[in-house]
């Protein structure tokens, strides 16, 4: 077969990214599945013919793409560094196994005790596991659905060495107060906020607090790259060169003091240098290209996330606010909107299955806060834990009476009218 001249090459290139343009376009106009979804694959023809465009390229595997996103994320979030990794989940991976490091002082050991919520997701706690350290439960505010910071100050030990703040559905952690009691106590905070891109504390974008912070852009997020995770860094001169290694292999590569390796040991070849623990956690060029993409929008994003979750909040408790309760932010927090908590309030003339099932009967989708109360599920007998306090009535109030209805900034007025409507109509019978 004769090689095509390159001009033919080039136009071909261009007729298959319009030709993925145009039929996402044809894709988008598609109307839902279901009148009001749990979560929905928002892709703009621009997202997949970026995808597309580099799988063409043939530089696929992490490289210059990843450090653009990574520069433009740092830029967005207002953020000192930051590291693209493969999930939300390698980000807590990688923060937690960066304050175990032995270049960290001091470090995070075996049997060391870690605070984290009893109210989050399980790669909130396993990392903590994974080092070998011991997770210690704190129950959660039942307004907010965060940590309480009574019940942290509370859990402290001379064993406590970090602390893991996650910011449930979006909605900010009393994250100055919980930083001051850390600094006190000369504790580590990973601040988790897969769940909170865009999220503020009197103006101030979360991720920016804690010593290290992790953010996802899974699917149903804010901002997606398909799969991926970022770690952010307030003083990147303490940590990029250390997760630069662990995030890949445990080498040298990338790092600001490669060079400086390299003499030190000659005999090695450069590239094949190890010095530190490490895993292989990189992201690829295409998730980087998606979310170089998508960038640019996640305000928009946000600000209709915020505007659903406002309008739906309030017609909530203005209408049923008797029985039923939402999440609540402090005063000069504002939540990104991840999605819409309904609590089920004691006294309330139906249970809770009765009004997910009304609702799923009419196509709208639930599913349960987070995990609950993650000292329910049976995962926890298998690794040592403490817990902070002896009973969790704020996180078992969200096991037990709590649901989570997704939003997400493609829905229609029409669908929350149907959302309305359909609550109404369950709760109209009472």
């Amino acid at each position: 077969m004769s090689e095509l001249p390159m001009r033919d090459l080039e136009t071909q290139h261009d007729q298959i990214l319009e030709w993925v343009g145009n039929y996402q376009r044809q894709l988008m106009q598609a109307p839902p599945q279901q009148p009001f979804e749990l979560m929905r694959t928002l892709f703009e023809p621009e997202d997949l013919q970026a995808a597309v465009a580099v799988l063409l390229s043939g530089q696929v595997s992490m490289g210059q793409r990843v450090a653009e996103f990574e520069q433009a994320w740092s830029h967005w979030n207002q953020s000192a560094g930051s590291l693209m990794v493969n999930s939300g989940s390698s980000a807590n991976l990688l923060a937690l196994s960066a304050f175990a490091s032995q270049q960290t002082q001091p470090a995070l050991k075996p049997g060391d005790e870690v605070i984290v919520p009893a109210v989050c997701w399980s790669t909130s706690v396993f990392p903590v596991v994974q080092m070998g350290a011991i997770p210690v439960f704190v129950d959660c505010d039942p307004v907010t659905l965060n940590l309480s910071l009574e019940q942290v100050e509370a859990a402290i030990t001379p064993q406590t060495r970090a602390l893991v703040a996650v910011h449930v559905l979006g909605n900010p952690c009393p994250m100055p107060e919980l930083m001051a009691l850390a600094r006190k106590h000369d504790l580590w905070v990973l601040e988790d906020c897969c769940e909170a891109h865009g999220a503020t504390i009197e103006g101030v974008k979360v991720g920016n607090f804690g010593d290290l912070s992790s953010f996802s852009f899974f699917l149903s997020h804010h901002m997606t790259t398909i799969e991926g995770g970022m770690v952010c860094m307030r003083k990147p001169q303490d940590w990029q060169d250390l997760l630069i290694s662990q995030r890949a292999h445990g080498w040298i590569r990338g790092r600001s003091d490669q060079q400086d390796w390299i003499e030190r040991f000659p005999e090695l070849t450069g590239g094949w240098l190890f010095v530190e623990t490490g895993y292989n956690l990189r992201p690829t060029e295409m998730h980087a290209a998606i979310g170089l993409s998508q960038l640019g929008r996640l305000d928009a994003f946000i600000l209709r996330r915020q505007n659903i979750l406002a309008i739906l909040q309030a017609h909530i408790l203005n209408r049923w606010g008797d029985w039923l309760a939402v999440q609540q932010a402090l005063p000069g927090h504002a939540s990104s909107a991840f999605g819409l908590a309904i609590l089920v309030k004691p006294g309330a003339p139906f249970e809770r299955k009765d009004l997910q099932r009304a609702l799923q009967s009419a196509q709208i989708f639930t599913r349960p806060l987070i995990t609950g109360n993650f000292l329910r599920q049976p995962v926890v007998h298998k690794f040592a834990f403490r817990q902070g306090q002896s009973a969790m009535p704020g996180a078992d109030y969200v096991h037990d009476r709590g649901f989570m209805v997704g939003i997400h900034h493609d829905l229609t007025d029409s669908a929350l009218a149907y959302f309305q409507d359909t609550l109404d109509q369950f709760l109209g019978k009472f």
